[in-house]
């Protein structure tokens, strides 16, 4: 083989697999599985933004909840624990109607009490004192 054959047949190799990574880089990654409160056909777009909201309604990032690049893995409580929430911000949503009348039930979401927290954080209950109010009449 002569040095012009050996370079054009590795420019052409090169070429391959140059072209074969950046397909990979732009290739679909697989659909979303194992989705149990989410729809099932939610469009991969608003999957992924529904994702950050978490993110950012508790301060984490993926792997608080997923076991790294295996999303459809349950094996964190931490994810079962946030489809128990999901629900409940849900329902709540659903029904709200019923006591929070006026069109307030879309502003319900992981956000109301988590507020970037993981953890919710309960404020202290009041010092117990005398009852407010006027004192009872003397009779």
């Amino acid at each position: 083989m002569t040095t012009k054959t050996l370079l054009v047949k590795g420019s052409r190799g090169f070429l391959f697999v140059a072209c074969l990574a950046a397909a990979s880089l732009y290739a679909q990654p697989p659909a979303p599985s194992n989705l149990q409160v989410l729809p099932k056909d939610i469009p991969r777009p608003q999957l992924m933004n529904t994702m950050r909201a978490f993110n950012q309604a508790l301060g984490v990032q993926c792997d608080f909840c997923h076991v790294a690049r295996e999303f459809a893995k349950d094996d964190k409580e931490e994810k079962v624990v946030a489809r128990a929430m999901l629900k409940m911000v849900m329902n709540v949503r659903e029904n709200a109607d019923k006591f929070a009348p006026g069109g307030r039930a879309e502003k319900v979401a992981c956000w109301t009490c988590h507020r970037g927290q993981a953890e919710i954080t309960l404020p202290e209950p009041p010092a117990q004192g005398p009852p407010r109010g006027a004192p009872p009449a003397k009779q």
